[in-house]
């Protein structure tokens, strides 16, 4: 094997594994301050500000947030993700942007050190 492309291999793996860790560590902790979501069905109502929605969530507390962008409504209701414990909060998917951001790049992390070590392994091999 070359040894640049033993250099590149090996930079590769190392850096794919050390990102994987840096960034699985910040998708964790994202993931834990992001709290809980539970699905709630919500009315939508007209306010002469803007339109907002209201739920009712499990223990019979009425909630009331602000539509979210990107909601669809189908016959004024819609399908939403509300924070347990708080009764301002809604979105639209169960897990935020943020959290989901940093679990795909610690994958695609991941996949660069795994694709390195079995290139080099693979290529060691080979050689001998």
């Amino acid at each position: 094997m070359p040894p640049a492309l033993a250099v590149a291999l090996e930079i590769y793996t190392w850096i794919g594994l050390g990102a994987t860790v840096l960034l699985g560590m910040a998708a964790l902790v994202a993931w834990v301050a992001d709290g809980s979501w539970v699905a709630v069905r919500a009315v939508v109502t007209t306010t002469p500000g803007s339109e907002v929605v209201r739920w009712f969530d499990d223990s019979g507390v009425l909630g009331e947030a602000p539509l979210p962008s990107g909601a669809s409504v189908h016959d004024e209701q819609v399908d939403l993700w509300a924070r347990l414990g708080r009764h301002d909060t809604v979105r639209v998917s169960r897990t935020s942007p943020l959290v989901r951001s940093l679990a795909r790049l610690t994958v695609g992390f991941a996949a660069l050190a795994l694709a390195g070590l079995v290139v080099s392994t693979v290529l060691l091999f080979l050689e001998g």
